[in-house]
């Protein structure tokens, strides 16, 4: 029969299925790419808090805030979400001063001095979600360029919490103090360094550090 219209419906309901299962795929992948992207900055944190305290000397506090790390993602809740190929994050983080890793957290002035004073002191890691970079029936691919290994897909995820000083950098300064204030300038009358000598100094933290 010419103007017969039989089986149209199940050709609407095809369609709509495959739109509404589409979207349901995004929002899938969405939903979970937050969800383990919070679990990641939360890994940052709990490592940034043990970089935080103070150690004996910063190649210890660097070590604990590893350790936290690889901790972490060992976790029986959390270690499934990295090894299913869906997300990945660096096997080593970044650890301490993070602008010397992202130039634009640099101070403003742009001169790159790492000794002036910011706040990017740290952990961050790279977190990939390839599970955004995927094909879609009737949509098309999220990635058009990309080759499936989700580069398209990737941010920085840190958390700066500062540090404190170690007791090894704490005793080198209280040591270097006396040799400073012998320095110091002194306008209208005599230098501190003078009548003074760096003989018989006695470093003395009175328990600050």
């Amino acid at each position: 029969m010419k103007g017969s219209t039989r089986g149209m419906i199940t050709v609407d309901f095809l369609f709509a299925m495959v739109l509404v299962l589409g979207f349901t795929s995004i929002l899938f992948a969405l939903s979970l790419t937050l969800t383990v992207a919070e679990v990641t900055q939360y890994i940052t944190f709990a490592s940034a808090r043990n970089y935080f305290a103070s150690h004996l000397t910063h190649d210890r506090q660097k070590e604990l805030a590893l350790a936290k790390y690889y901790q972490l993602l060992e976790n029986v809740e959390f270690a499934p979400l990295f090894r299913n190929g869906w997300f990945q994050v660096d096997q080593e983080p970044a650890i301490g001063d993070i602008s010397r890793v992202i130039p634009q957290y640099r101070d403003s002035g742009g001169a790159g001095n790492f000794d002036s004073k910011n706040m990017f002191w740290g952990v961050g890691t790279n977190f990939i979600a390839r599970i955004l970079d995927f094909q879609i029936p009737f949509y098309g691919s999220t990635n058009p360029q990309g080759d499936g290994s989700g580069s398209g897909f990737q941010t920085f995820l840190g958390s700066y919490l500062g540090r404190e000083v170690s007791t090894q950098e704490c005793q080198q300064f209280m040591r270097a103090r006396w040799a400073n204030i012998r320095n110091l300038e002194v306008q209208g009358a005599s230098p501190y360094s003078a009548f003074t000598s760096d003989s018989g100094y006695s470093a003395n933290e009175d328990n600050g550090c």
